[in-house]
C-alpha cells in the first residue's frame, strides 16, 4: 500500500520502547464490512490500521485488545450510558478524553475532518469538529513529542 497521508508513522515507527504496531489486509477489510458496510475505509484510517492498527504510540486504544473490541466497547458505552446510536458509519481512533472519544465519519473522503463526541450527546448534537484531521493530530504529537513536550 503506498503511504500518502501518515507518511511520519514510517518515518518515526518507535517511541523509547513502543513500537507501533499495524493490522493484516484481512483484519482491515473484515473491519471496512462490520464498520463500513463493506464500503473502503478512508485512505488515512486504513493508512493507521495498515501501519499502526494493533498499537500507535501517538494514539491511546485504551485497554482494548482489538479494533473490533474498541469499537464495539464505544459504540456500547455510549448506547448503554446515553442511550444513544451514531447513526453515520464511524470509526473511533482515540480515546484519550474518558468518554469523549475522538473518531471520523467514514463517508467524507480520504482525509476527513477528526470529530469528538461532546458531553451528554444527543441525535440532534453529538460531535464537534476538532478543526484538524488524524493526519494532522499524529504529525502534531510526534513534532510535540520530537521537541521534548509529551505527546498527550
Amino acid at each position: 500500500m503506498e503511504i500518502k497521508y501518515l507518511d511520519i508513522l514510517i518515518k518515526y515507527p518507535e517511541h523509547d520502547k513502543w513500537k507501533n504496531k499495524g493490522i493484516s489486509e484481512d483484519e482491515i477489510l473484515l473491519l471496512e464490512y462490520i464498520y463500513n458496510k463493506e464500503n473502503p475505509f478512508p485512505k488515512v484510517l486504513k493508512e493507521l490500521l495498515t501501519l499502526a492498527g494493533n498499537f500507535c504510540y501517538a494514539l491511546d486504544y485504551s485497554v482494548y485488545d482489538s479494533q473490533i473490541e474498541m469499537q464495539q466497547g464505544e459504540h456500547e458505552e455510549l448506547l448503554n450510558i446515553h442511550n444513544f446510536i451514531i447513526p453515520r458509519p464511524v470509526f473511533f481512533v482515540c480515546l484519550i478524553s474518558h468518554g469523549l472519544p475522538l473518531f471520523l465519519f467514514l463517508d467524507e473522503g480520504h482525509n476527513p475532518p477528526l470529530n469528538q463526541i461532546i458531553n451528554n450527546p444527543t441525535l440532534e448534537s453529538y460531535y464537534r469538529r476538532t478543526g484538524g484531521t488524524l493526519q494532522g493530530l499524529i504529525e502534531s504529537r510526534i513534532q510535540d513529542n520530537l521537541r521534548g513536550y509529551s505527546m498527550f
